[in-house]
């Protein structure tokens, strides 16, 4: 069976490409793996007037809302597929997303990866290159990218 990984952010650009997954997925009665990747919170280092605890319970809430956030994006995506009459897995993991789409494409053998070309990356992403892009040149199989 062909195998598909989906990697959304619940970016409005993401949304076009679990819409653009959902078609080709159904057309090639696919297997299909929806991956929402949450980034790893920046460590804060103290600062004076700021305690240990303020500066915790900062990265704990940060963290917390970004597994909101995947959460809803795998719901979101389910929910699309659904429409099309397609039933798939939601998987949440942590990490780099471009690293982890990466890992979970080749270690669980997926045949294509479907993903956006923006999303909720940051200014360094700009810089530094997009995940889409690090994907497309470290993935060894079919990329995708959905403008």
């Amino acid at each position: 069976m062909y195998k598909m990984l989906v990697a959304t952010d619940g970016s409005s650009h993401s949304k076009k490409t679990v819409e653009f997954a959902a078609v080709i997925g159904k057309a090639l009665s696919a297997e299909v793996t929806v991956l929402s990747v949450i980034p790893e919170v920046p460590v804060l280092k103290g600062h004076e007037g700021i305690s240990f605890e303020n500066t915790a319970t900062f990265e704990k809430n940060i963290a917390a809302g970004m597994r909101g956030a995947a959460e809803d994006a795998g719901v979101q995506a389910k929910a699309a597929f659904a429409e099309k009459g397609l039933d798939v897995k939601v998987r949440i993991e942590n990490g780099a997303p471009a690293d982890v789409i990466c890992k979970i494409a080749a270690a669980e053998k997926f045949d294509h990866v479907v993903m956006g070309s923006r999303g909720l990356g940051s200014f360094r992403g700009m810089l530094l290159g997009s995940v889409s892009n690090k994907v497309v040149h470290h993935c060894e199989i079919n990329v995708s990218i959905v403008k």
